[in-house]
C-alpha cells in the first residue's frame, strides 16, 4: 500500500473512533442509546398477495401464524369479473390489518357473480400474538371479513 492510501485509511479510522467516543463498544455520540434500541427493534413487515377469479368456488376465510408471518386466504365477491383486486397492510406492535380492495376496471362487463379468491402473507413479524383483521373494500363500502388473534412463532 502506498503512503497516501495508508494516510487516508488512518484518517478514516480516527474519524470512526471519534464518532464512537473513542471506543468501539461505547455509546455513539451520533445515535443515543434509546434511538439505537428502537432502531434495532423496528422491523418493516412485508405483504405478499395474489388473487384469482372463479365463478364456482369461493375460498374460505382463514388466517394462521407461522414463523415470523401470518398467512391468510379469503374471497371478495363482486357482481362482475371486471375488477382488479389488490391489498395493502398496516402493522403495529400487537395488530396487523390487511385491506383487500376491488377496483372497477371499467368498460362493458357481463353481470356474473365473481369470487376473487386470494392468498397472502404478512412477513417479517416478531414472535407474539397479533389482532389480525382483514377488511374488504368494494365501491367505497368496507366490511370486516376476518378479525381475531393469530400467534406468530
Amino acid at each position: 500500500m502506498n503512503a497516501l492510501t495508508k494516510g487516508l485509511m488512518t484518517i478514516a479510522l480516527l474519524a470512526a473512533t471519534a464518532a464512537c467516543d473513542g471506543s468501539p463498544t461505547a455509546a455513539s455520540a451520533l445515535v443515543s442509546d434509546q434511538d439505537g434500541v428502537s432502531m434495532a427493534k423496528q422491523q418493516q413487515s412485508r405483504l405478499t398477495f395474489s388473487s384469482t377469479q372463479s365463478y364456482e368456488a369461493q375460498a374460505d376465510q382463514t388466517a394462521s401464524g407461522a414463523v415470523g408471518a401470518i398467512n391468510f386466504t379469503g374471497s371478495l365477491t363482486t357482481g362482475t369479473p371486471c375488477y382488479n383486486v389488490s391489498a395493502t397492510h398496516q402493522s403495529g406492535s400487537t395488530s396487523v390489518t390487511v385491506t383487500v380492495t376491488a377496483s372497477s376496471s371499467g368498460g362493458f362487463c357481463s353481470q356474473v357473480i365473481t369470487y376473487n379468491n386470494y392468498t397472502g402473507s404478512v412477513s417479517n413479524l416478531a414472535a407474539g400474538t397479533y389482532n389480525f383483521t382483514v377488511i374488504h373494500e368494494v365501491g367505497g363500502s368496507r366490511t370486516t371479513a376476518f378479525s381475531g388473534p393469530v400467534t406468530v412463532q
